[in-house]
C-alpha cells in the first residue's frame, strides 16, 4: 500500500541499535521517532509516534517489570508535579477524574503476575 504517496524508508524502531549498546554498555535506551503505515481507521491511531525502548543486557522478566514500573512512577510524579497546569486542562476537558487516576496509579503496588497467572 502507498502510504505516504511517496517513496519512504522510515524506522519503526531503535531496538538493533539499543542491542548493540546494551551488550556492551548494560543498559541503555533509545528515544525518538518511529512510523507505523498500518492499515487502520481509529481516532487513536498514529502513523508518527515519539517512543522510548530500553534495553538492558542480562534482565530477568522480575528486572524488566521493576524497570517499568520504576520508569511509569517517575514519569507520572514528574508530570503530576511539574505539568499541574495542563493535567488540569486534561482533566477539565478531556477526561474527568484524571489526576485522582494517576494518584492511584502511584499509591497502589503494582501486580506482578507470572505468564501462567496472566
Amino acid at each position: 500500500q502507498d502510504f505516504f504517496g511517496k517513496p519512504a524508508f522510515l524506522t519503526v524502531s531503535g531496538q538493533l541499535e539499543g542491542e548493540i549498546y546494551a551488550t556492551a554498555l548494560g543498559r541503555c535506551y533509545t528515544f525518538g521517532p518511529t512510523f507505523r503505515a498500518e492499515n487502520s481507521n481509529t481516532s487513536r491511531h498514529l502513523a508518527e509516534f515519539w517512543m522510548i525502548e530500553p534495553e538492558a543486557a542480562f534482565f530477568e522478566l522480575a528486572d524488566n517489570m521493576a524497570l517499568a514500573e520504576r520508569f511509569i512512577t517517575r514519569l507520572l510524579r514528574d508530570v503530576l508535579d511539574r505539568c499541574v497546569e495542563d493535567m488540569q486542562f486534561f482533566q477539565e476537558r478531556i477526561q474527568p477524574g484524571l489526576i485522582d487516576a494517576l494518584q492511584l496509579v502511584l499509591n497502589k503496588p503494582f501486580a506482578h503476575l507470572s505468564y501462567t497467572e496472566a
